[in-house]
């Protein structure tokens, strides 16, 4: 059984508003809503910052799809209503391409021309799409830092089993700075009470990360 949402967002270890973040995450990318409202009911109660709930869930977009996220916004805007919902944020236009490339190359490192090649050999257009949309035009929106973000994505590719993309991301949270304790921290509220599988996340990151430093 999961811990009760109040009990995840009192743990210490993680800064509150981005814990928020990644309890509501865990929750929409099961599609369990009900757990989801009772995340926003928590998080408006404590005082956390709403444009960062909404600006995690746009990025929930490039991880669990539009109909997730579409649901999780309807959520949001029934439980935690907005005079003035959040718009625009992103790069200029001009600015996203290189902006874009530079971060997935930050996140990928040595393996980013690798990564690319793949997503290429994919599809035609599987390449441009995360390049030019999920790197150059929602992740580095600077509503939330890249290693808030990264964080995020490590434990909601985590809580989908998508394990080498985790691991690549909890690079990229290393990267810019998470420590190993907060990429637990979010690791655990995506799965717990199953702390076997946290700690083999852990691990698995740690291995990524050795050879490089």
């Amino acid at each position: 059984m999961q811990p009760q949402v109040e009990f995840l967002l009192a743990r210490p270890g993680l800064d509150p508003d981005l814990r928020v973040i990644v309890c509501a995450q865990a929750a929409a990318c099961c599609g369990d809503w009900p757990r989801f409202e009772r995340v926003l009911a928590a998080a408006r109660d404590r005082g956390c910052c709403r444009d960062s709930v909404a600006e995690g869930l746009l990025q929930g977009v490039l991880f669990y799809g539009f109909p997730r996220s579409i649901t999780a916004f309807e959520a949001l805007n029934s439980a935690w209503p907005s005079e003035h919902p959040p718009q625009g944020g992103t790069l200029p236009e001009a600015d996203q391409p290189a902006a874009g490339r530079a971060l997935f190359d930050a996140i990928y490192g040595k393996n980013a021309v690798a990564v690319a090649d793949m997503l290429a050999r994919g599809h035609g257009e599987l390449r441009a799409f995360v390049l030019d949309v999920a790197y150059g035009r929602i992740l580095t929106r600077p509503a939330l830092p890249p290693r808030t973000r990264e964080i995020v994505a490590t434990a909601v590719l985590a809580a989908m089993q998508q394990t080498p993309q985790m691991v690549a991301h909890g690079r990229g949270a290393l990267h810019f700075g998470a420590t190993a304790n907060e990429l637990r921290e979010a690791l655990y509220t995506c799965l717990a009470p199953d702390v076997a599988s946290v700690d083999a996340c852990v691990a698995k990151i740690t291995r990524a990360v050795r050879p490089e430093r």
